[in-house]
């Protein structure tokens, strides 16, 4: 009898203590608060936080298609839109010359005790419509190079701390007209060390080292800018020196506000010899009207003369006229027609090209 009431009560108090355990509350953690991405306007718009950092972050870019055209296609000179044979270039041929871009930037800036610090970075990457007809017997059927027509690419990467940059950036020498017909020397990617100061009044000045050769001496190119922006409009004085050439060259240019909707532009250039900054001549004078007819359509027109081609001497000049128009926000039309003549040219030559661009 005591063993029966010792079983019960032990099975009893198992029960009881079974219960209880399963009557323990479950404790779920509480999940993390979630952090949102935040504007950052202190750099203008379209910078972000990146979550977790006092990093600023812009994503830009574009996607492009383009058409061009030249009447020179058809002349002699172009082994680009002709039918090369054994013993001779026919005119059969030109058309249409297509490209299609894609270009994606980047840019991250935070502040320091140094000032801001940057880091920027653009990816480009260009399909052209071929070479066709290029180099093969008369009567081969066109093909298209294109190993050498497509290709991605860095355009630009360069850090900033304070007024410093170094990296590969465009030049401080690039500067022309609205127009698709000038030449205003050098607008290219160079790697480069340069530091602008600002004092304030809308003036600044530029001073870079950059060097274009690879593994030639020790000697880089100077560069240096002077720029004035007020309410008339601005100005920027360039000069440069090519070491490797040992030729210099100096640029001026103006943007002259006549009116709200209409804007003058002025060129000026001068280069000693042929260089890596020169346009190929000694010098030119150029100048561009630009109106803006609405916020969404603004036409221009202007032209510029070059004198004394390197190597021959020739005076040439060139006319041309764009029409830019917003269809919709972010998506941008552009018609660019060029006339150019002079004493490099026989009859002178028409050429144009149709630009859609979606930016982001």
């Amino acid at each position: 009898m005591k063993l029966k009431s010792l079983l019960i009560g032990s099975a009893a108090l198992a029960a009881a203590a079974t219960g209880a355990k399963a009557a323990d509350p479950i404790f779920v953690p509480e999940p993390e608060p979630m952090e949102y991405v935040r504007v950052c306007d202190v750099y203008g718009a379209g910078f972000f936080y990146i979550p977790g950092t006092e990093t600023c972050l812009k994503i830009g870019g574009y996607a492009r298609y383009q058409i061009d055209w030249s009447d020179s296609d058809d002349s002699n000179f172009a082994v680009m839109g002709g039918t090369l044979s054994a013993n001779s270039l026919s005119t059969d041929s030109g058309g249409w010359r297509k490209l299609a871009r894609a270009n994606l930037t980047i840019d991250a800036r935070s502040e320091t005790e140094y000032g801001t610090l940057g880091g920027f970075f653009e990816l480009r990457a260009d399909a052209y419509s071929g070479v066709s007809r290029l180099g093969m017997p008369s009567g081969t059927a066109p093909f298209s190079l294109n190993g050498i027509t497509r290709g991605t690419y860095l355009n630009q990467a360069y850090i900033t701390l304070g007024g410093f940059f170094l990296g590969y950036k465009a030049t401080i020498f690039d500067q022309g007209l609205s127009g698709e017909y000038d030449a205003g020397g050098f607008d290219g990617s160079i790697h480069t060390l340069g530091y602008t100061f600002v004092p304030g009044n809308g003036v600044s000045v530029s001073l870079a080292l950059e060097e274009n050769d690879y593994n030639y001496d020790y000697t880089p190119n100077v560069v240096g800018k002077l720029g004035v922006a007020q309410g008339w409009g601005s100005f920027d004085a360039f000069v440069a020196y090519d070491a490797t050439a040992k030729e210099w060259g100096v640029k001026g240019f103006a943007s002259i506000n006549a009116t709200d909707q209409l804007t003058l532009e002025l060129l000026a250039t001068y280069f000693s010899d042929p260089s890596l900054y020169s346009n190929g001549y000694d010098y030119s004078l150029g100048g561009h009207l630009k109106y803006a007819a609405t916020p969404k359509l603004a036409v221009g027109f202007g032209g510029q003369y070059l004198g004394d081609k390197h190597g021959s001497s020739a005076d040439d000049w060139a006319v041309g006229g764009v029409i830019d128009y917003e269809l919709v926000e972010n998506l941008d039309t552009k018609i660019a027609v060029n006339y150019k003549d002079g004493d490099s040219y026989k009859d002178g030559a028409f050429s144009g090209f149709f630009r859609i661009t979606r930016s982001f």
